[in-house]
């Protein structure tokens, strides 16, 4: 018993001794702890010693850090309001008393303008980044005088001068801004010295500056963008092949000062061509393979723009067969042969990938089956990069989209999944407006038009019935005119049941006045449509409508009296198709063929026949990518039986022989030779066209031939020549408006001829 006593109390002793020992340390770590108890400013007149806090991390409480204190110091000297900041560290019973010693920047009392008279106070102080109250910092005030400096010289002042009043600043604290602006020079002519390939006309085009011409040009003198003129102009001329080209620009002042003469002096250097072509890391394709589908080969000169144009074609050849992580890099190799170069492709084949999964991302509003029939992409193909491009403007092609883009992603081996991001736009249009056509005279227009419409509905996400986003057309439009009116209403269903067939109807009543009789027409149709995988696409349509003739002229010829009154006929026509252009809008690459034979029957009983194909061609890209295309076009058409002659073919106007009237080119009867129309045509024309503004505007010439005879045989052949504008509003979609301006070569005494047609929407 008394051994568990004494245990216990020696226990107890050693416990006691413990904790007297710990708190003795405790006491003794309190006494100086590595503890920031403090934060002081000292020095400071102006600021509070709140604001200069701020911007200091190290606070009360925390533990010291050397690192923390010494940035807060940079960081103060930051804000620009300190000329010096010295921390010190005070180490007390306590804890630790940290001290920021600052010496403040005088500061400004105002900011003031003397001699200017182009710009206005409000105008020079608002682009400067300090103001009345700021700190005096000599480098943002040099910085403000560069800025007022160039402000003047972008607008023409090249001789402005700015002077600092420094015993103001450093008297009164007043930072003056002392201008002589000098006069205002403008550009009287651009000359370029040196240029023995390129003409000055195309020169000019490079550049930004240009030489005055009033009303429509300024031409005022920018030294800024004569500098960026004279690395344009280098670069030109680099990509151009002449890779050694030095640019300099020499200005010629008038004596008053006020005009100059830009002089841009030109060493052109040797025009470089390509000597070989060589490539390294290539294992799936040879180099032989690999050069068949550039254009710049052994013997051509060296363009920058068709390089890359055949680097693109590289990465494409890698991309169609999976390897769309291909890296594909160029250089310019030097030879010890004058003018010569070779260009040295290194290739990084990477793996070959094929498709996982693909999602779609974006659309709140269209379906996702509507988008996904628009993709050449499958899981479990090779993923084809070609084909993802190709898949992506044909969802902007929709109409659907303001913004389609697919990318691969993921890191499963020899697998990629593609993501379609989609931006949606709105696809619904209520116009009223008017306009003039050639074709048809003046013409009112109310119309609905719903892109991407679903007839059978669905229910958003708020629980609402919507009938958008089915990749349906719904179109009601009201065209009244002064020759012509039409109302109709038509619905198109490009994929019916998710399979490539199509389904259409329209309902239609329309009347024209014609040359000797008024004509109105009442109907519907119906088509089905199937789309093949090698392009073609075939549909089958039926047509019922009634046709009245009424309000003849005295002269109205036989064929016109004999159908006085209302006729009625039903058709059915098959039709054939293959497209294989790049754009639906602004085809530049590729054809399209349509044939079609419509058997008609009723009042009348006759078969049409026609045939149009057009080819395109891109002659040249610029280096925006803007192209000039050549388009062919050949069409033919005859009819077979007693066809009426509002169903006979007319030519003349836009779609047809440009300068000729609407219907101006046809058969005659009659003692006025009024137009009766004819059972055979022809047409061969050809158009260039190119862009003149940005992408909105662009030119074409022309070339058109063509007839309409009763019989099908040639005997009077039309000729005509022209130019053109398209201008695209985007008001009005992807659809230019054309205007062409037209001059019959040859003709016969009884067409009637037309110099100008204009309307809306492509029509060669």
């Amino acid at each position: 018993m008394n051994h568990i006593c004494r245990t216990a109390l020696a226990a107890a002793m050693l416990a006691g001794l413990t904790w007297t020992v710990a708190a003795s340390a405790q006491t003794k770590e309190n006494s100086a702890p590595d503890t920031v108890v403090e934060v002081r400013v000292e020095g400071n007149k102006v600021l509070s010693e709140s604001a200069v806090l701020s911007d200091v991390k190290t606070r009360p409480g925390q533990p010291y850090s050397e690192q923390v204190v010494r940035d807060d110091e940079q960081r103060l000297l930051k804000t620009r309001r300190y000329s010096n900041i010295v921390a010190t560290k005070t180490q007390t019973d306590k804890g630790i008393i940290v001290t920021f010693t600052i010496t403040e920047r005088p500061l400004i009392e105002a900011v003031i303008f003397e001699g200017n008279k182009a710009f206005k106070d409000v105008t020079l102080a608002a682009m400067l980044t300090f103001g009345g109250g700021d700190p005096i910092d000599k480098f943002r005030i040099e910085s403000g005088k560069r800025v007022i400096q160039s402000k003047y010289r972008s607008a023409g002042y090249h001789f402005v001068e700015v002077k600092i009043n420094q015993s103001a600043l450093r008297d009164a604290g007043k930072l003056v801004y002392e201008i002589v602006e000098g006069s205002k020079v403008s550009i009287r002519k651009i000359r370029f010295q040196g240029n023995s390939s390129f003409k000055a006309r195309k020169l000019k085009g490079k550049i930004s500056s240009k030489a005055k011409l009033w009303p429509f040009l300024p031409g005022t003198l920018d030294t800024e963008t004569a500098d960026r003129d004279i690395t344009d102009l280098r670069n030109f001329y680099r990509s151009e092949g002449f890779l050694d080209a030095v640019v300099d620009c020499r200005k010629e002042f008038s004596a008053n000062k006020k005009k100059v003469v830009l002089v841009f002096v030109i060493d052109e250097g040797p025009h470089y061509s390509v000597r070989n072509t060589v490539f390294h890391g290539s294992k799936v394709f040879s180099p032989d393979e690999l050069r068949k589908d550039l254009k710049l080969l052994a013997g051509e000169y060296y363009k920058g723009l068709t390089l890359n144009r055949d680097l693109a074609s590289i990465r494409n050849s890698y991309g169609e067969i999976g390897h769309i992580e291909a890296n594909v890099s160029v250089k310019t190799r030097y030879t010890d042969k004058p003018g010569l170069v070779d260009l040295v492709y290194t290739i990084d084949e990477g793996q070959q990938f094929r498709v996982g999964q693909i999602d779609i991302r974006g659309n709140d509003v269209t379906k996702m089956n509507v988008i996904r029939r628009q993709l050449r992409l499958d899981p479990g193909q090779m993923y084809n990069s070609v084909a993802a491009e190709e898949s992506r403007k044909r969802l902007m092609e929709t109409g659907f989209f303001s913004k389609v883009t697919i990318t691969p992603y993921g890191d499963a081996p020899g697998v990629r999944n593609a993501v379609a991001e989609v931006t949606e736009t709105k696809t619904a249009q209520f116009l009223i407006g008017a306009g003039i056509s050639s074709n048809a005279g003046l013409l009112g227009n109310i119309s609905f038009t719903e892109r991407n419409f679903d007839i059978f509905g669905r229910r958003d996400r708020s629980g609402k019935r919507s009938f958008r986003g089915g990749g349906q057309t719904l179109r009601v439009s009201a065209e009244p005119g002064t020759e012509f009116m039409r109302f109709y209403i038509d619905w198109r269903e490009p994929y019916l049941f998710d399979k490539p067939y199509s389904l259409g109807t329209r309902a239609f009543a329309f009347t024209s006045n014609r040359e000797c009789y008024d004509e109105t027409r009442y109907g519907g149709n119906v088509s089905v449509g199937h789309r093949f995988k090698n392009r073609w696409y075939g549909e089958v349509s039926g047509r019922a409508e009634g046709i009245r003739v009424d309000d003849l002229s005295r002269h109205a010829p036989r064929d016109v009296r004999d159908v006085k009154g209302t006729t009625f006929l039903t058709g059915a026509k098959g039709m054939l198709v293959r497209d294989r252009t790049d754009s639906r809008w602004l085809p530049s690459d590729g054809d399209r063929l349509k044939v079609s034979y419509e058997q008609v029957m009723g009042d009348f009983t006759f078969g049409r026949a026609d045939a149009d194909y057009h080819i395109y061609h891109t002659v040249y890209t610029d280096a925006i990518d803007r192209k000039h295309i050549l388009a062919v076009r050949a069409s033919a058409g005859a009819i077979f039986g007693d066809a009426p002659v509002f169903e006979r073919y007319y030519g003349g106007g836009l779609g047809s022989v440009r300068g000729f009237d609407f219907r101006g080119i046809s058969p005659r009867q009659g003692r006025k030779d009024k137009v009766v129309g004819g059972d055979f045509k022809t047409f061969l024309g050809g158009e260039y066209s190119f862009p003149i503004i940005g992408r909105a505007l662009r030119g074409v010439v022309f070339l058109d031939s063509g007839t309409v005879e009763k019989n099908i045989e040639i005997k009077d052949y039309r000729v005509s020549a022209g130019v053109g504008v398209r201008l695209q509003l985007p008001f009005f979609g992807p659809v230019p408006m054309s205007i062409d301006f037209g001059f019959p070569i040859n003709k016969t005494s009884e067409d009637d001829t037309q110099l100008v047609s204009f309307s809306i929407g492509w029509v060669f």
